[in-house]
Parts: C-alpha cells; structure tokens; sequence
C-alpha cells in the first residue's frame, strides 16, 4: 500500500523498466522480519530466540530482527544490574534496531546512556528530545540496505513515558504521534523502498496512528502487551504486535513489487519461544553466569508465607500483596497511612519461603517511598482520581492505614468516597502524613497528591518489604494476608445514569434473547450504524450487543459503558452469497442467533436431525428478496471485519469513528421515545417470540440451564475455594449463590453466578465488598450454563435489586397482644403483636425486631394465631424445637428445655435438652427446695427460704433470692 513514489522518479524508473527489463526480468523481492516487544527482562528463554532468528538468517536473504521496546524492569537478575543483562544478549542476538520503551527509563538517567553506548544496535525514538541531561538523543529513525532493497524504520515512544517522573526530568516528548511521523514523510519517502513504523505507543494508539498517516507500509508496535496472531490491518496498513514476556517471536513477510514500487502483500504470524528446542550456547552461558552472579544475592530468604501474597482482586478491592506491601511502607516511613498504585504490584508471590528475589519480582521498578503531609480533603480528592482516571472505573490505590470505600452509580461512575483512620472518619481539614511510591507521588499516572513534602525519600520499597518481612519473622509471625474489607466498593442502584441525557425509551431496550430473535439493543445499534453510514444493511456480532437500558432517559454516558470493547465502523461492499454464509455458520457455531441486523430481516430454518440450521432466508426490511446477483453495502465493526469468519469483503470506509459514538449521534436525533418489538427482524422457524424482560426462578434456570435469560432469586452465599459459603463467612468475590428460599441450606437448589472482574455486576453484588447484599432478592441477567461443574449462569450483564416475591396472607384467627416495645424486656412465654403478626420470646429478649427473628433467633410466630393447633406432634430429628415445645416419640410425651435439633428425645436426662413429661399421679410434681448443684431449665420452679421461684432460662448454682427482673429466677407470687 505504499502511495509515496515521487511522480517524476516513478516516471524516469517506469520508462528505464520498459527500455531495459522484460516481463521475465521483474521480480518481487521478500523482506523477512523478526520482532519483540515488552520483554521486560525475561530473559531465561531468550537463547531460543537468538537460535531461531540466526537460523532464519541462514535460510533467507533480507532478514531484520527489531524490538519495540520495554526489555527492563521484571526481573530482579536484570534489573539489579540495571538492564545490562538484556543489551549484552541482545548484541549476541544481532538486535537491528531498538525504539526506547517507557521503562528503560526506570533505571534513571545515567544507567540509560551506559546502556545506549554499550549497544550495537540504534536505539530510536523521533518523538524523544533528551535535551541538556547528557543522554544520547535516540535516532529518530535508521536506514538498511539489503541487496536492492532499502527500507527506513521509524521508532515513536509513550509521550509521556510511564515512569518515575525524575527519570525524563530535562527531556520532552512529542504526544502527537501522527504529526512527528508526518513531519519525517518526505525525508523517508525519498530514501526508502519500504517504510516501518517501530513505535511504543500501545495498540489503540498504533490504529489511530494508521487513520492518520498513510505512509507506513507496516507498523509494529508494543506497550499494550497486545497478541496479534496475525496483522490487523488498519486503514490499508497492517499492525503487529507478539504480546509480551518473550511468549511469542513475531514473523512478518513484506512482498516488494520492483515493477510498481510498491509492498504488494503483508503477511504474518507468531511462533510460540516454548515450542523452540535450539539454542544459541554463546547467548545461554551468558544468562547463566549473570543467573549464577546473583543467586546468593536473591536466594536469600526473608520470610515464609502460608496464604500467598497474591495481587489478584486488586482491581475491585485490596489485595493480599497490597495490604503486605503498604503495611511494609507505613511501618518503614512511619506514616499515618500508606498508598501504592496497582501498576507497581507485577506479580504475586506464591506460597513458601519468601525470597529477595520474590521482592524484587513484584518490585522491578526501583521506586522509592515519600512522605507527604496532607489535609483529609486532599486525600479524598486522591482516592476519587484514583478510581475515575481515563474513565476506567476500577481501584487503584492500594492501602494501609486508611479504609475506603467508593460509592459508585450502576454503570460504575464515581459517586463518593467514605474515608476512615483507626475506625474514625477522616476530617476534611486535620493534617496526616502519608507514604506513597514516588511514582504516583511525582505526578506519574496524573496523580496529583496535594501537600507538604517531608521526606523526598525514606528509602527503597524493596527495602522496606525486606525489613518488615524479616521484622514478623522475627516475631514468630508467618506473612500471612488475605483481602481484610480495607478498600470496598459499593453500588447506588438508585443513582442517576451518568452524562447528558441524549433521548428516552418507554419500554426499555434489552439484550437477554440475543441468541432467540432481534433484541432492543441489537436493534438501536445497528440502525444507528445504517443511519450514520448511509449503507444498505448494518449487522453486529452477539458479543459486542451486551447490556439493557431500563425505562426511562438515555444518557450518552450510559451508551458508552454498554461498549466494553471500544469498536469502530468499517463499512464494505458484499454478495447475498456471502451474507448467508457468515448469518448460516455464525448461527450453527452459536447454535442460535448471532448476528443483529438493520435494513434486513431473516429467519433460521433448523436442521432436519440433530441441532444447528440448515438454511437462512434473507427479506429487506420491506418484505421483498434480496437481488442474488447484487452487490449491497454493509456497515459492522472492526473486529469483524478483521476476522476471516466475519469479514464480508474489502473495506470502503474505515474511518467512521466507534460504533458508541454513533449511537449516541443515532439516539439524539430521535424526536420520539426508541421502542422496538423483538422478534420483528430476526426469528427461528418454529420457535415462538420471547418477551424482553421475564425473569425466571432459580428452580426455572436449573432445569433450563441455556440461553441469555434474567434469572431472579435470593443470594444467600458463594463458593470460596471449592468450599459452599452459606449467610456470613468468608466469602469470594468472583462469584455468589442464587435460590429461590433466602433460608435455602441445600447447595443443588442454588444457582452459581459467575461474577466478572471489572464489570459493574461484580462491584455491585460480590459479599466481600458489599456483604449486606446478602438475603437480597435480585434479578441478574447473564448466560445460562454450566458452572463450578452445576447448572450455573456465567458473564452476567445486568442487575437489578427488586421486590420479592409475597405469599398469599393466611386467615388469621382473632389473638390479642400488645404491641412489641424495644424498650421492654421479654422473658420465656411473652407474647407481642407486631406488624400484624403475633410472636412468642423463646428467652430473654430487648430491642430485637420479632419481624428480623427467624426459626433460629428469639421470636417466634404464635401458632395459634395463624392455625389450628392440634396437640403435640411426633418428634422430627430434622425439625427445630426450643424451649417450651413438646413432641410425642414412642408413646411418650416429651417437653424441650432449650433449642435443640437431632437429639433424640429418648436419649435425653437431666442434662439434656428434653425431658419427659408425666402424669401427676406418676411422680410429684411439687416444687422441690433450691439445690445449687442441681440444673434448672426455663419453667423449672423450686421453693427457697419459704418463697416460690421459677426458672426463665438454664441455670446452676444461681441463688434465687438474689436473682432480679434481668436475672434468671423470678418470685412467683
């Protein structure tokens, strides 16, 4: 695709070719190029690929080996040695050119020009200035000339990188990556064949940088830890990228046509650095002698750990690695409260011994702890960056000492923050001295953290994790952590969608029977993509329709947190042919509907015998046949069209914008409420329309267990390592337990419920962050299927809390008590009215709601007053008895003393629960004088000093006569 020949230089080379070369004569010529990026010094493999690339080079002509950067920072052998390990291999390797990542600028200053002046190899970066700081200022790109091919390589770095700010202090770097690129245009167009991009600007940049710069005949990219298995292309121009930590060698092959001067074909692929079995011996030995250097340095144990100390959960609270890390730095500092951001947190430790070399595995960066004085309001002010930066959403500020929760919309936007120190709230304007990583506390990521500096630096953080580790071995104390509640995160499901509103819906739009029929969201979406792009159809994957939109307004806001993945429109010209074909397969892979559609309608024939369809009919939306011989324009998204199972043909138009934006466009132009009627465009022969919105019981959703269905229910728990967490406990984050009893015990009547890290279902509803949402009754909406090996829902998009269900009020007989008081105390027997029902205490009792008091607690609903009590029943091992109640077993009657369940009655004496009740005649039943080694059970009367007592609850060795109304016995009068 390369549109850049001079006019006149075409002109002279077209009539020399016509003069001097026939047909035969031309030839293509192929450029083979190798790549790497984000290595971040993982290194143990990397003979391998040395191996590989030379071997490369001995098979083929015209072969480059580059890296786009961020070889440091991850490996403490590396990184302790400030990144030297990786130029020395990467001189063995042969390295051809090298654009500067973000963090080779972690090692400071002075350690980036020792490793710049012991390279053999350009290290690049257009968009970099180092200024006076005595850094060698990288080349803004570098020429090759292979045999009669020449080709210019451009690097572009992160403006600004993300690094401890010190470490550009003096440089300036260029964040319009389009215009640097543009600027060098005519200077490489002049001088090369072929044209790269090698840039470090992460791959949603790497597309925009090929919206606007046409140039490029390829741009290989890093800093996103993208895998690209095969190039993408954008704008006409392909991008690659192998993912990171020396996983992947990318392979690309640039066809070169001589005749029209031009890279006629791009192809590409990843080969996996584990399945390589050579290796280079001169590359190996030096990663061995630098492994062996420091293995005494890094063996070194600090501490043991039973539980781990892992990162993971640190997007929706605090983490175990993070409560270690940030007690680590208030002790060190000695601080008020301590904060690190998750970016620094690079890995988990495992459990085991704790080494250095673990410390430094989670640490690679070399940042150090500051100490700022700041007021209560600053840190609040913090805490809310921290969670809103770039609209993401999600905790970044890890903690110790300070406790915080983020009260956020149902969409996820910020709404408040509540702050606490030691259990009280933080005042606006008292002072406190916080730690923070100098990284975040320079400015880095944008933080600002307004105060009063007191120390620039108190020491390393590797150092203070290793002093605090060897400090709790000392004391006998294992590194234990686990999630400890210091960081939540709460839903207000009431709040108001964020953003302007834009339009509004009567009914509502939603997804939940995307696999049925058309759906509402499926619907607005694709006719805002026909409407903004003017094609003849629109169509969407199943993924990318996700979400509902309840009665109401419609914000912009709230369209754009529907789009997780951030799509743009591509529109193409297609066949009827290949239309059918991509709705047919899709369909039989989904084994349902896949494909949302605009300006058309079809219906799914099933298949004779087994599942799938075995054919698609396809209707315009005015009910008439499609032209078969026709060529029809059809607007879908990137993702599709960059997939062989999507793509419907070549592009005509990619430079529309994101498929949000044109919703958001599509619904601000509607005068009227969007309603739609699902199962107008879009149905299964045979199978009838589904409504939007029913939800189904839990016992529904076991036995159905498919299709994208609203299930409502009781969460009554979750499953914690393997292990049923049933009403309080310790709970996991990642998922939760639905039925349709908020008392349910029985774990095959409850539905697991996947819960997605960063979705705002997760942060809305998962008992760690949020343990009051359990006994709430909810409806969520998600995928029915097979989960923790049950019938399950995984991928939930919505959640509502919602009333639950009332059963019918039975007749109630006539019973008149007073009202309950929470001022009153209440003993055995006493009976209440309450909200129109009728309680009995089972013992003592002040200030607890009768109506809050289920079979286990206090109150208990008076029989009598809702049924016709019909003398005792037989006992029931599996039934709840407490004091008072009496059951028959074997011919007997027997009277409970306290709360029991399974205990045979039979079994049961004087210090059992039961105890049998006789006629007079059988033994008297005069009350007997007060023994205080003898125990008593409530109703139990005894005579002491001439006066009459009886028991209200168990007692031994109590003396009634010094018993009052809180104590156990009472006098009868």
């Amino acid at each position: 695709m390369t549109y850049k020949k001079n006019i006149f230089s075409l002109a002279i080379l077209s009539i020399a070719f016509l003069l001097f070369v026939t047909p035969a004569q031309a030839e293509d010529q192929t450029l083979h190029i190798y790549h790497t990026n984000d290595i971040h010094a993982t290194f143990d493999q990397y003979g391998k690929v040395s191996s590989y690339i030379n071997e490369q080079r001995d098979t083929y002509e015209n072969v480059l080996y580059f890296d786009a950067g961020d070889f440091a920072s991850g490996n403490p052998v590396v990184d302790l040695n400030f990144g030297k390990p990786m130029i020395d291999v990467f001189n063995l390797a042969g390295l051809d050119a090298f654009t500067i990542g973000n963090h080779e600028f972690d090692y400071g200053q002075s350690y980036l020009q020792d490793n710049i002046e012991a390279s053999t190899f350009p290290w690049l970066g257009a968009n970099v200035n180092t200024g006076d700081t005595g850094v060698t200022n990288p080349d803004p790109y570098t020429i090759f000339e292979l045999n009669d091919l020449t080709v210019a390589v451009l690097g572009i770095t992160q403006a600004p990188p993300a690094t401890a700010p010190a470490n550009v202090t003096g440089m300036t770097f260029d964040g319009n990556y389009a215009e640097t690129a543009l600027s060098y245009k005519d200077e490489l167009e002049e001088q090369a064949d072929i044209i790269i991009a090698l840039t470090h600007i992460g791959y949603d940049q790497d597309r925009r940088l090929a919206e606007a710069v046409d140039y490029f005949d390829l741009i290989i990219g890093a800093h996103s830890h993208t895998t690209l298995n095969q190039p993408v292309e954008v704008n006409g121009t392909p991008i690659a990228q192998t993912g990171s930590n020396l996983n992947n060698i990318g392979e690309l092959s640039l066809i070169f046509n001589d005749e029209t001067s031009e890279v006629s074909g791009v192809t590409g692929k990843l080969t996996a650095v584990s399945s390589l079995t050579n290796v280079d011996e001169s590359v190996q030995a030096v990663i061995d002698g630098y492994n062996a250097e420091m293995e005494d340095v890094l063996g070194k144990v600090v501490g043991y750990t039973n539980t781990g100390l892992s990162r993971d959960g640190r997007f929706n609270g605090d983490a175990p690695l993070g409560n270690f890390w940030t007690d680590a730095m208030r002790a060190f500092a000695e601080a008020d409260v301590a904060l690190t951001n998750n970016g620094g947190l690079r890995d988990s430790i495992a459990p085991g011994d704790v080494t250095l070399n673990d410390i430094y595995k989670i640490e690679p960066f070399a940042n150090e702890i500051m100490v700022i004085e700041m007021t209560g309001a600053a840190i609040e002010e913090v805490i809310a960056f921290s969670y809103s930066r770039d609209n993401r959403n999600q905790i970044d500020l890890q903690t110790s000492g300070l406790h915080y929760e983020v009260i956020t919309g149902p969409t996820g936007q910020y709404l408040d923050t509540r702050l606490t120190i030691a259990g009280e709230p933080v005042v606006a304007d008292e002072t406190y001295e916080v730690a923070v990583a100098d990284y975040i506390g320079t400015g880095g990521s944008g933080y600002s953290f307004e105060g009063t500096v007191i120390h620039e630096t108190v020491g390393l953080m590797t150092a203070a994790m290793e002093q605090y580790a060897l400090e709790l071995t000392a004391q006998g104390r294992s590194l234990d952590y686990q999630p400890e509640g210091r960081i939540k995160l709460s839903v207000d499901p009431t709040a108001p969608s964020p953003g302007e509103i834009i339009g509004s819906t009567t009914n509502g739009l939603f997804s939940l029977n995307k696999l049925k029929q058309d759906v509402g969201i499926g619907n607005l979406y694709t006719d805002a993509l026909r409407a903004k792009t003017d094609s003849d159809f629109a169509l969407l994957n199943g993924s990318s329709v996700t979400g509902e939109i309840l009665p109401g307004t419609i914000t912009d806001r709230q369209i754009e947190s529907l789009d997780s993945f951030g799509n743009t429109i591509v529109v193409v010209e297609t066949s009827v042919s290949r239309l059918k074909e991509v709705i047919l397969e899709q369909a039989n892979y989904r084994n349902g509907v896949d494909l949302q559609v605009s300006g058309l309608s079809y219906t799914l024939v099933p298949a004779n015998s087994g599942s799938g369809f075995d054919d698609v009919s396809l209707q315009l939306d005015n009910g008439e046949p499609l032209d078969e011989s026709a060529t029809y324009s059809v607007a879908y998204n990137d993702y599709m069209h960059g997939t062989n199972f999507y793509n419907l043909g070549t592009a005509t138009d990619d430079a529309i914008g994101p498929v949000w934006q044109a919703v958001v466009d599509y619904v601000s132009s509607q005068t009227g409420a969007i309603d739609y009627t699902e199962g107008s465009r879009i149905t299964i022969e045979g199978k009838d329309v589904e409504e939007p919105t029913d939800a189904v019981t839990v016992k529904e959703a076991l036995e159905n267990n498919s299709g994208n269905k609203p299930v409502k229910g009781y969460i009554v728990g979750s499953i914690n390592n393997n292990q049923v967490i049933i009403g309080e406990g310790s709970h996991a984050p990642s998922n939760l337990l639905l039925a349709d009893d908020p008392n349910e015990t029985d774990r095959s009547n409850m539905l697991p419920v996947q819960l997605v890290n960063g979705t705002a279902v997760r942060n809305g509803l998962n008992l760690v962050n949020t343990p009051d949402n359990l006994g709430q009754f909810v409806a969520i909406t998600g995928s029915l299927e097979t989960y923790f090996g049950t019938p399950g829902m995984r991928s939930p998009s919505t959640y509502r809390f919602i009333d639950p269900p009332t059963a019918p009020e039975p007749e109630v007989p006539l019973c008149e008590y007073n009202g309950w008081n929470k001022e009153q105390i209440y003993t055995q027997g006493d009976r209440v009215e309450y909200e129109g029902s009728f309680y009995e205490a089972k013992w003592w009792t002040q200030g607890e709601n009768p109506s809050l008091s289920g079979q286990w607690d206090v109150w208990q609903i008076v029989k009598e007053c809702t049924e016709q009590v019909d003398g005792p029943t037989e006992w029931n091992e599996k039934e709840i008895y407490t004091a008072g109640d009496q059951v028959l077993y074997d011919g007997k009657l027997y009277e409970a003393k306290w709360w029991t369940q399974g205990e045979n009655p039979s079994q049961s004496g004087q210090w059992d629960v039961w105890k049998e009740v006789k006629d007079d005649n059988e033994g008297s039943t005069d009350p007997q004088e007060w023994n205080k080694e003898t125990i008593y059970t409530a109703s139990d009367r005894v005579v002491y000093d001439g006066k009459l007592y009886e028991a209200k609850w168990w007692t031994q060795g109590d003396n009634p006569s010094q018993s009052g109304q809180w104590d156990v016995w009472k006098e009868i009068k």
